[in-house]
């Protein structure tokens, strides 16, 4: 299902760019693109079918990368949230309403923390009100390994995906290696602190 929806985003996205005499890459490229994911896809589902089968918030997961990929991406909302990021008063003065686009993104983080809550009360089979705690800083370490910038604009939600998945793979080897706490946080703090000056760097040099 996310093969096919990457290759008909990728064909939309194409003949969006001829119609509007935009620039537009080697059709070998976009194949290439569309069938690397397709193998890594492939990959994943083949590696966790060896494991019983996919898990439901895997599923879950993959349907929300492909709905907000495709908000990000196609849509006058997700050039209007890089905008924001982007910035704020030059997109206010073109005359879109910024406070609004702030609040739908606050609403959707609020909906997106409400599925993981649901999720993880699921998985556990309790509930606690200090689930999730401290977990802000994975969240933003997530961001900035998958190629957000801190001063906003530019990023994908693929790419915090794969920030999620570092953070999440070394989470569970320091565990596994009965890494105290505290130098877990100390190693996540580090990697956070490496990223953003990566960031500033390369922004550093683009100037």
């Amino acid at each position: 299902m996310l093969f096919l929806l990457l290759a008909f985003l990728t064909i939309r996205q194409r003949a969006n760019r001829q119609r509007y005499q935009l620039r537009v890459v080697p059709i070998w490229q976009d194949v290439v693109k569309v069938v690397g994911a397709g193998a890594i896809l492939a990959g994943f589902v083949a590696t966790l079918d060896r494991y019983g089968g996919i898990p439901v918030p895997v599923l879950l997961l993959l349907a929300l990368l492909g709905i907000f990929t495709w908000i990000a991406t196609q849509t006058v909302f997700g050039r209007r949230i890089y905008a924001v990021g982007s910035n704020l008063e030059a997109t206010r003065l073109s005359g879109v309403n910024t406070n609004r686009v702030k609040l739908a993104i606050s609403a959707l983080m609020g909906l997106m923390c409400a599925f993981a809550g649901i999720v993880n009360t699921a998985r556990l089979a309790a509930g606690s009100p200090s689930a999730g705690s401290m977990g802000e800083l994975d969240a933003i370490a997530a961001c900035f390994i998958g190629g957000t910038s801190m001063r906003g604009g530019s990023g994908t939600v693929y790419g915090a995906l794969i920030g999620a998945l570092v953070m999440a793979s070394l989470d569970n080897g320091m565990s596994m290696l009965d890494v105290d706490a505290y130098w877990q946080m100390i190693v996540k703090g580090s990697i956070l602190v490496l990223a953003v000056w990566i960031d500033v760097v390369s922004g550093s040099n683009r100037r």
